[in-house]
C-alpha cells in the first residue's frame, strides 16, 4: 500500500478525548464518482487506554474552516479491549457525492483516554497480506 502525505488526515495523533484530525484534505466534489476511494484509520503508535470505546466519523464541507459540515457516516463504538496497534476501524468508501473537504473526527466514549494514537488516509488499495 502505498501513502501519500497530501492525502494524508493524521499520523499518530494522539487521542485522548474527542477531539478531529489534525490535518483537512481537500478531495474536489465527487472524489468517489470513479473507482472506490477508501479511508484507512488505523491505532498507530500506541495502544488506547482507560476509555470505554471510541468512533471514528467522516466528516464533509464545503469550506475548508469546517464552519459547517455534514458527517457522512461513522463506525460503530470499538470497545477499547480492541483498540490495540494495527486494529483497522470499519470504514465504508467514500459516497459518490460529497463536499470537497474532508476530516476525520474521534469520538471518546467513557473517562477520557489516558493512551492511544491513531493514523488515517485517504488510499485507493489496502494492503491486506500482512
Amino acid at each position: 500500500m502505498y501513502l501519500d502525505k497530501e492525502l494524508c488526515f493524521c499520523e499518530e495523533q494522539a487521542v485522548t478525548a474527542s477531539a478531529v484530525s489534525e490535518n483537512v484534505i481537500n478531495v474536489g466534489e465527487d472524489a468517489g464518482s470513479g473507482s472506490p476511494v477508501r479511508l484507512k484509520v488505523v491505532v498507530d503508535g500506541e495502544d488506547f487506554a482507560a476509555l470505554t470505546s471510541l468512533r471514528v466519523g467522516v466528516q464533509a464541507s464545503g469550506a475548508e474552516d469546517f464552519a459547517l459540515f455534514d458527517t457522512l457516516f461513522e463506525s460503530g463504538s470499538i470497545a477499547v479491549s480492541d483498540l490495540k496497534q494495527g486494529y483497522n476501524f470499519p470504514l465504508p468508501s467514500l459516497p459518490v457525492k460529497h463536499k470537497g473537504y474532508l476530516r476525520l473526527s474521534f469520538t471518546v466514549n467513557g473517562a477520557d483516554a489516558a493512551a492511544g494514537k491513531l493514523s488515517g488516509y485517504v488510499i485507493m488499495d489496502d494492503q491486506t497480506n500482512m
